[in-house]
C-alpha cells in the first residue's frame, strides 16, 4: 500500500495550530508529528515509503481521485471514482473551543475520517501503521476490542477507533493494521485518531457524535476566515493562503512556524534539506503586514507577543530561528535510516540556523514591531528598555559581515540587504520613539548611524557599470533580496536606481518568470536549487507599484499557476519540471502571495482611470 509516491502539489494540509498532518490525494496521510509542530513523526512516508508509517483509505482497484478543500475551511474532501461506483473521504483535525472541553471530555486531539458511498459499491482498502521517533522503530499495536487499537511511549498514547466490524480488522505483526471492506451509495464509516498524553486516554464517541464534530469543524473554519476583510482580486487564493497560515500558527504560545515538515529537498536529491519546523524573525516583518492588513487582530496580538517574548530570552541580541516555545537552541542532526523524499538525503530534524549571524533581522522585528504599533496604545517599561536596545545593537553591529537573509553556510560576508534591513530597524525606531515619546532614547545616535548605513548602500551596494543594487557591498552579483528594498520604504519602487535592479534581476535571475534567489554563487553548499516562491511576489509588487500592472499580473498568474490542487505552495518551485520543491507548504510564500495581491489590487483601483506605464 505504499507504492503511490505523490508529489507534493498531490497533498492538502490538515491541522489544529498545534499540529498538522499532510493528507495525498490517494487517501494516506504521510505526515504527522503529534502532539506539536516539532515533535517526532508517528507517520513519516514522505520521507520513506516503506519505513515512515502512514494511515491510508483508499479504494482497492484503479481510481480517479480529486481533492480539494471545503470553502472556506481546512477540511478535505477527496473523492474516489472507480469503476464500480463512488466514495468521498472528508478528512480533518477536530476543532473543539474551550467551553466544550469544559462540559465533554475530550482527547488532546482527534484526526477524524469520514467514508462515505456515494454511488454503486466500492471495494476499499485501509492501513494503518505509526511509527516511532520518525520510523525509527515499529509501534506496538494492542487490539482493545471496542476500547480500539492502541499503541504507546512513555506518556504518549495513540488510539484508533473505527466503525468498521472488528473482524474485518487484521494486526500485521503487532505493528500495521489493515482492512478490506466495501461501502455501498448512502453508507457512511468513521475513524478516529485521538492523542494524549496521559492515562486512561479519553476516547471519543464514533456513531452518535463523529459527524456532529466534523460539521463544527467546517463551521468553525468558515467563521474564523469570515474576519478576513479583504475583496479584492484573487481573493479565492488570499483566503486560502490566510487559512493555510492559520494552520501553521502555533496556539499555545502565538508563533508560526515557516512549514510544518523536514527535509523536503530544494532539488530532487540533492542535499539541501532542512527543518523547517520552527520560527524564523526573518518573516516577522511580512508577516505582521499581511495579517494587519486582512483584520487578523487576534493573530497579530498572539504573533507578536510570541516575538517579544521568544527574543527577550537571548537579549540584547538577536537570533535567526526560535522554537515555538522561544527556545534558541536547536541543535540539528540527522535521521540515516530514512530514504529521504525521492531519495533526497540528509534528512535532518534541529536547524544549526540558530548559531549564525544574520543583521537583517533586527530590522525585520523592528519593522514588525512598528505596524503593530498601529493597534497598540502603549508598551510596557521593560518592552520599550528591549525594543529600544534593539536600535543599540543595530548602531554596534551593522557594519559586520553576516551570514544574510539566505543564512549562507559558506563565509560572512556584507549583505546589501542587512545593511538595508539595519536602516529599516534604526527607521522604525526613530519612528516609535516619536510616537511613543520615548526621550530617554539615544536619538543623535541612531540619526547618525542611519545616515551611515544609507551612505554605505549607495556608495558601495551600487554598481554603477550593472545600473544594479547588488548582493553585496563592492560585489557584481545580483540577490533577489534586493526586491525587498522599495517593499520595505528604502527607496520608492519609481527611483531609476531600484527600476534598473529590477529589471536586471528580471534578466539574470529569472526563467520563464520565475524568479531564484541567486544563481552560481558560492554558498557553502553543493547542487542548484528552484525558484524561490516569496521573490516571485516581491517582483510583483515592484512591477505593479511602478506602473507595470500588466508585466506584474503575467508574474502573479504564473506563479500562482504551480500551486497544488489544493491552493498550497511549497519554498520554492522547479522552473524546469513546475514542479513544487522544499518544505511544504511554506508559510512566507503565502505571506508574500498575500501581499502581492494587496498590491494588485490597490494599484488596479489607483490606476483604474488613470494611463499605465509599462
Amino acid at each position: 500500500m505504499v507504492d503511490l509516491e505523490p508529489k507534493l502539489s498531490d497533498y492538502a494540509l490538515i491541522g489544529n495550530s498545534c499540529s498538522a498532518a499532510l493528507v495525498s490525494k490517494y487517501g494516506s496521510i504521510d505526515w504527522c508529528c503529534l502532539p506539536e509542530f516539532h515533535s517526532p513523526a508517528i507517520f513519516a512516508a514522505l520521507l520513506d515509503r516503506k519505513k515512515g508509517g502512514h494511515f491510508c483509505i483508499k479504494p482497492a482497484g484503479e481510481n480517479q481521485p480529486i481533492q480539494k478543500y471545503l470553502d472556506d475551511t481546512n477540511v478535505v474532501e477527496t473523492l474516489f471514482t472507480t469503476q464500480t461506483g463512488q466514495v468521498r473521504l472528508v478528512d480533518a483535525f477536530v476543532a473543539v473551543q474551550e467551553k466544550e472541553r469544559e462540559s465533554y471530555p475530550f482527547p488532546d486531539l482527534e484526526i477524524l475520517r469520514i467514508v462515505e458511498g456515494i454511488s454503486g459499491v466500492v471495494k476499499m482498502e485501509f492501513e494503518y501503521a505509526p511509527r516511532k521517533f520518525y520510523g525509527k522503530t515499529n509501534a506496538v499495536l494492542e487490539n482493545r476490542n471496542k476500547l480500539g487499537i492502541q499503541c504507546s511511549w512513555q506518556e504518549n498514547i495513540l488510539n484508533l477507533l473505527t466503525t468498521l466490524d472488528p473482524d474485518d480488522l487484521t494486526t500485521e505483526r503487532d505493528s500495521a493494521v489493515t482492512a478490506e471492506f466495501n461501502v455501498k451509495a448512502g453508507q457512511t464509516l468513521f475513524f478516529s485518531l485521538s492523542y494524549s498524553n496521559q492515562s486512561p486516554a479519553v476516547l471519543p464517541e464514533l456513531k452518535e457524535t463523529a459527524w456532529q464534530r466534523m460539521k463544527q469543524t467546517i463551521q468553525y473554519w468558515r467563521t474564523w476566515i469570515h474576519k478576513c476583510n479583504y475583496t479584492g482580486p484573487y481573493q479565492v487564493h488570499v483566503r486560502r493562503s490566510a487559512l493555510a497560515l492559520k494552520l501553521l500558527s502555533h496556539a499555545p504560545s502565538g508563533s508560526i512556524v515557516a512549514a510544518p515538515t523536514t527535509s523536503l529537498p530544494e532539488r530532487i536529491g540533492g542535499n539541501r534539506n532542512w527543518d523547517y519546523r520552527y520560527c524564523w524573525l526573518r518573516d516577522a516583518s511580512f508577516t505582521t503586514r499581511a495579517l494587519v492588513k486582512l483584520g487578523f487582530e487576534d493573530e497579530v496580538h498572539a504573533y507578536m507577543n510570541w516575538i517579544l517574548h521568544a527574543t527577550r530570552l537571548t537579549r540584547p541580541q538577536l537570533q535567526v530561528v526560535y522554537s515555538v516555545y522561544g527556545h534558541s537552541k536547536l541543535k540539528e542532526q540527522t535521521l540515516d535510516w530514512l530514504q529521504g523524499f525521492r531519495d533526497s538525503r540528509p534528512v535532518r530534524i534541529g536547524n544549526n540556523a540558530d548559531t549564525q549571524f544574520q543583521l537583517d533581522v533586527y530590522g525585520e522585528v523592528l519593522d514588525a514591531i512598528n505596524t503593530y504599533s498601529s493597534l497598540v496604545k502603549q508598551f510596557d517599561k521593560n518592552t520599550t528598555n528591549f525594543i529600544i536596545g534593539l536600535g543599540k545593537v543595530i548602531c554596534k553591529k551593522w557594519d559586520k559581515p553576516d551570514n544574510g537573509i539566505w543564512e549562507i553556510r559558506s563565509s560572512k560576508i556584507h549583505h546589501t540587504h542587512s545593511k538595508v534591513m539595519a536602516w529599516v530597524g534604526l527607521d522604525r525606531l526613530i519612528k516609535l520613539c516619536d510616537k511613543y515619546n520615548w526621550s530617554h532614547a539615544p536619538l543623535g545616535e541612531f540619526h547618525r548611524n542611519l545616515t551611515l548605513i544609507r551612505k554605505k548602500v549607495e556608495q558601495k551596494g551600487y554598481n554603477s557599470r550593472l545600473k544594479s543594487y547588488t548582493r553585496e557591498l563592492e560585489g557584481s552579483d545580483l540577490d533577489a533580496s534586493l526586491l525587498t528594498l522599495p517593499l520595505v520604504g528604502y527607496c520608492s519602487y519609481m527611483s531609476p536606481r531600484m527600476m534598473s535592479t529590477v529589471d536586471l534581476i528580471q534578466e539574470r535571475l529569472s526563467k520563464g518568470s520565475l524568479v531564484y534567489r541567486y544563481r552560481n554563487i558560492s554558498d557553502g553548499l553543493g547542487g542548484d536549487e528552484g525558484s524561490f516562491g516569496i521573490c516571485n511576489f516581491w517582483l510583483v509588487e515592484n512591477l505593479v507599484r511602478s506602473g507595470k500592472i500588466k508585466r506584474g499580473i503575467e508574474v502573479f498568474e504564473t506563479t500562482l499557476h504551480h500551486a497544488g490542487a489544493c491552493g498550497l505552495f511549497s519554498e520554492q518551485i522547479d522552473p524546469d519540471s513546475h514542479e513544487l520543491i522544499g518544505n511544504f507548504p511554506q508559510g512566507f510564500t503565502h505571506i508574500g502571495l498575500i501581499n502581492g495581491a494587496i498590491a494588485i489590487s490597490e494599484e488596479v483601483k489607483k490606476n483604474k482611470h488613470g494611463t499605465e506605464r509599462f
